[in-house]
C-alpha cells in the first residue's frame, strides 16, 4: 500500500465529508467491518484452541532407533 491510508483510517475520516443518510451508511459500514474483525478474531481463536487440544490429545508417533518410520507401538 504505497502512499495510501489504512482501511480503518479511511473509514474514520470518511464521516468528515458526508452528511445525512451518507453519515448513517458510513457508520453502518464501520460497525459492520468492526463486527467482522471481531468475529474473525473469535473464530480464529476457537480454531487455534481446538487444534492445540487435538494435538495434545494424541501422542506423537515414536521413531525406531534407526531413525526410520515410526513404530506401531504406543
Amino acid at each position: 500500500m504505497s502512499g495510501t491510508d489504512p482501511l480503518i483510517t479511511r473509514l474514520t475520516k470518511a464521516d468528515e465529508a458526508v452528511t445525512g443518510d451518507d453519515q448513517r451508511a458510513t457508520t453502518f459500514a464501520r460497525g459492520l467491518i468492526l463486527g467482522a474483525l471481531v468475529g474473525a478474531a473469535i473464530a480464529g481463536s476457537t480454531i487455534w484452541q481446538r487444534r492445540r487440544q487435538a494435538g495434545s490429545a494424541s501422542p506423537a508417533p515414536v521413531a525406531d532407533e534407526e531413525g526410520g518410520r515410526p513404530s506401531e507401538e504406543s
